[in-house]
């Protein structure tokens, strides 16, 4: 019988112990596969699993490199699933679309090809909403996804199969992808982290087939800040044939995870978080003592602009995203759910409509560069709310939850979700927010935090 202990090794632990032959991958895998076929259809996390034999045909290979002297780094032998927005190569990638029901890429993604160079072994395709349209992955085709927390609420959106797998432990870490909050929503929702990096850092090549817009981007899910930032350091690179990707060698986003925060500006500003429930804000007001404890300066910053991000947003998702959606589906019949035919209409053709989100989105852009001129980082809840239920109306919560991530992805900035203490039962997210090319730093205050109280730190979940 495998080790049901092995699953809630934290990447970190877990790689150290691969390195240094103290735990085969295989050992590893088997609990990874048992802890997914025990748990997993209950929670609908994996829309497409690795066949077992195939995953440990991987194992193997890694426990074989790394017996002969060849560790290819921290992921070398670690389980990890990828959301289904990603292409993998050979593995069905259905983009939670009835469309691509039996869609099998014949090319790896940028983030599938780092994984398997990096020695990874893929144990399957997570469960995202349909098109990575919406909050709550209740998928029409597949099935809801449920939270680990509370089965009758859902575990956020759009890689909500990423972020209850995740807190469930079917595995160390996930890919996840983030257009408005699809990273830091579920994490916030099932009390994981979630790292959203600086656009540019990961390559997004691959999502929907190319991935080559201005506001999504692939990041991990897992169940420390320092896992997080070891799976963005393996992930991060420059990739020629990504659009958006940054020059240069990637930032060392470990380096610093433990200064601390003794001497940081954090800024606060009631702008970017309308109408929190009560619990929302204690628990916040709480993370902010806590930051004050730890030596950090709170200062409160003004967003002038941020009531236009629900224009600049839709009309961003409604053109840019739009089109990528429908490059990808070309001739092919248009079987959607309800929800998304809605969402589905022809873009505004009026060249005035993207004039002015253009301009709209500059001006979104320049609060965030004027607050950072007198603080290091922004801190605010990652949602108003803890997670709904699966029954209930997700569309309505779309129009509370998005003013508190979506100017994220607009500006390009980095952003990580941390736990942030529970409400009846469920658990609320702290969202740390930093300039371009921050994502060290956002980490460095979230590891803070983590260290310091148990309210910041994954728990397990009843399950």
């Amino acid at each position: 019988m495998p080790d049901a202990r092995l699953t809630r090794l934290t990447l970190a632990e877990a790689a150290d112990l691969l390195r240094r032959g103290s735990l085969s991958p295989v050992e590893l895998c088997e609990a990874a596969l048992a802890r997914v076929d025990a748990i997993d259809p209950e929670l609908n996390s994996f829309t497409t699993r690795v066949r077992a034999d195939v995953a440990l045909v991987a194992a193997r290979e890694a426990e074989r490199e790394i017996a002969a002297g060849r560790h290819r780094g921290p992921l070398h032998g670690i389980p990890v699933g990828v959301k289904d927005l990603i292409d993998t190569a050979g593995l069905r990638t259905t983009y939670g679309s009835g469309i691509f029901r039996d869609y099998v890429p014949n090319r790896d993604g940028a983030v599938p090809a780092r994984l398997r160079e990096a020695g990874a072994v893929l144990l399957g395709k997570t469960a995202t909403h349909e098109f990575g349209m919406g909050i709550t992955t209740n998928n029409h085709f597949f099935g809801p996804t449920r939270n680990p927390w509370r089965r009758e609420h859902v575990p956020g959106g759009s890689s909500g199969g990423a972020a209850a797998a995740t807190a469930a432990e079917l595995g160390t870490w996930q890919v996840g992808t983030d257009g408005g909050g699809s990273i830091r929503i579920p994490a916030a929702f099932c009390g994981v982290v979630g790292l959203k990096p600086t656009l540019g850092l990961i390559s997004n090549r691959g999502q929907f087939g190319n991935g080559n817009v201005s506001f999504s981007v692939p990041g991990p899910i897992a169940r420390t800040v320092r896992d997080a930032a070891i799976a963005a350091q393996a992930l991060a690179g420059f990739d020629p044939e990504y659009a958006y990707a940054r020059a240069g060698d990637p930032p060392d986003l470990l380096a610093d995870l433990e200064r601390g925060v003794r001497g940081l500006r954090v800024g606060t500003s009631p702008d970017l978080m309308p109408a929190p429930d009560p619990a929302v804000h204690a628990a916040y007001d709480g993370a902010l003592d806590r930051l004050q404890a730890l030596g950090a300066a709170i200062a409160e910053v003004r967003m002038p602009h941020h009531d236009l991000l629900f224009g600049v947003t839709f009309a961003v998702f409604a053109i840019e995203g739009g089109n990528q959606t429908r490059e990808l589906i070309g001739d092919r019949p248009r079987v959607f759910s309800p929800e998304v035919e809605r969402l589905m209409v022809d873009p505004p053709t009026d060249a005035g409509v993207w004039a002015r989100a253009v301009r709209d989105r500059q001006w979104v852009a320049h609060d965030y560069t004027a607050a950072f001129r007198d603080v290091d980082v922004l801190v605010t809840p990652t949602a108003p709310c803890p997670a709904p239920r699966i029954d209930e109306d997700g569309g309505s919560h779309v129009f509370r939850v998005v003013p508190y991530t979506a100017a994220i992805n607009m500006v390009g900035l980095p952003a990580v979700s941390i736990p942030m203490g529970m409400d009846r039962g469920l658990p609320l997210g702290l969202q740390i927010i930093g300039p371009h090319g921050a994502d060290g730093l956002v980490l460095r205050v979230a590891h803070a935090l983590e260290q310091d109280s148990p309210a910041h730190r994954v728990q397990r979940p009843p399950i």
